[in-house]
């Protein structure tokens, strides 16, 4: 397969993978609705880039069409491609195409999986395994969300459950963070979900390791003898004597009650020290030496948009978050709050109305944890509005500190007017809502 072209190739599952067809050598073309600083990346890489969807644009020598869940079928270019014979791929299946030619370790979950897969990322890369990874956000010690290496035997991928795909990938061994009630506009119940992780499970060859403060992971693999358990307390792993101090978590680890040594990771949130464990598992048990694991995460540059710090201006902190579900959220604020600020200010922008129906009174709660909560507008994702459901009733919900902007431009401007110095602003949401963190700190 070398003319692949991307319907949607800005996005931020289809961009990895675009970028991984580029450093394969392929030629990739592609289209998204609008520029983006994606977009030009991909571009100056060799991708040739419309603006704009057109059937008449969709290049005669594609050998594959590859769409995300978020493309209609009713897209033109996916007609124009029926109507010529080119085969249409799901991203899901080009992902699966690339796992044929390598040893694939999967990271799947509700929560935490990108930076859990940037972290065995950038240990293996670490390493000189030379990785091949597919993640759900940018590698920071890369530049892109995917990365092509000939060199290596391995792909190192973050598997999205979202839309049942992951139930495609056949994998070596896996890294399941938790499973929680996300995704209810596709699965409709959680016990749907749970199914779908079971299946999964039953599908992973060789390793599976599991967050074991996750009753429902721990009775899903009651009946395996290849599971390994990491977590706080009663785990094969355990992280102990946790201390958080400023913008590093430090915990020890101890395999069955041996000490082994200490993580530094220089992130917030004791989740993510579970994160960094969940990663430690999976290359000690494919034979990473532990002294290359450890300097790693102790020099772990991160992934975008997962507590990535845009900038500081006149004492103020800017920092942008993917969190989209209430669990996150919690654990986000949560951290935030442990660093001292004198406020902690959340820009918030909902992300789907299903989820924001179905989770309301979760997200009116841990939203309250915030000193000043400003809402912006839901982002549908392609959802049709659902009556009655709007980020006016969030604000109306959460009280007298939350507030409810239109557009971007006033949300800034509120921010230039209540800002003051000590204070953490943090832009929350898996749409577009970090474009608020860079126009006001340009603002500020």
């Amino acid at each position: 397969m070398k003319n692949i072209h991307f319907i949607g190739i800005g996005g931020t599952g289809m961009s990895g993978l675009a970028n991984i067809c580029l450093e394969k050598g392929c030629h990739v073309t592609g289209s998204d609705l609008k520029e983006s600083d994606t977009v030009k990346y991909l571009e100056n890489k060799g991708a040739v880039i419309t603006i704009g969807h057109n059937g008449d644009l969709l290049p005669k020598t594609s050998e594959v069409v590859v769409y995300s869940t978020a493309v209609k079928k009713d897209n033109p270019e996916i007609k124009a491609a029926n109507q010529s014979g080119i085969l249409i791929w799901h991203r899901s299946e080009l992902l699966k195409w690339l796992t044929e030619e390598k040893t694939t370790y999967g990271i799947a979950g509700a929560h935490g999986k990108t930076t859990t897969t940037t972290m065995v990322a950038e240990i293996f890369n670490k390493a000189e395994t030379h990785p091949t990874v597919a993640a759900g956000g940018k590698l920071i010690f890369h530049g892109a969300n995917g990365i092509y290496d000939s060199e290596g035997e391995i792909l190192i991928a973050e598997l999205d459950e979202s839309d049942g795909s992951f139930l495609k990938m056949k994998v070596d061994s896996a890294i399941i963070t938790n499973i929680d009630d996300d995704h209810l506009d596709y699965y409709r119940t959680k016990e749907k979900i749970i199914e779908a992780f079971k299946e999964f499970i039953g599908n992973v060859k060789s390793n599976i390791i599991i967050n074991g403060e996750d009753e429902t992971l721990r009775v899903l693999v009651k009946d395996k003898d290849n599971v390994i358990t990491f977590g706080f307390e009663n785990c094969d792993y355990t992280i102990e004597d946790i201390n958080v101090q400023n913008y590093r978590n430090t915990g020890k680890v101890y395999y069955k009650g041996e000490y082994i040594g200490t993580i530094n990771i220089p992130l917030p949130g004791v989740h993510n020290l579970q994160n960094a464990l969940g990663a430690l598992v999976l290359a000690r048990l494919k034979g990473i030496p532990d002294e290359v694991i450890f300097k790693s995460l102790d020099t772990f540059q991160g992934v975008g948009r997962r507590f990535e710090v845009v900038g500081q201006k006149n004492g103020i902190t800017i920092v942008d978050d993917y969190a989209h579900h209430p669990n996150e959220i919690d654990a986000l604020l949560t951290g935030a709050k442990s660093f001292g600020y004198k406020r902690v200010i959340a820009v918030f922008q909902p992300h789907r109305y299903t989820r924001t129906n179905q989770l309301f009174d979760e997200f009116v709660a841990v939203l309250k944890n915030a000193d000043l909560v400003i809402v912006s507008p839901i982002y549908s994702a392609g959802e049709t509005p659902i009556e009655g459901i709007s980020s006016e009733k969030l604000v109306e919900s959460i009280g007298s500190s939350g507030v409810y902007k239109e557009n971007f431009s006033e949300t800034v401007q509120y921010l230039i007017e209540n800002a003051m110095a000590e204070d953490l602003i943090l832009t929350i949401g898996a749409g577009d809502i970090c474009d608020v963190g860079r126009l006001s700190l340009s603002a500020l």
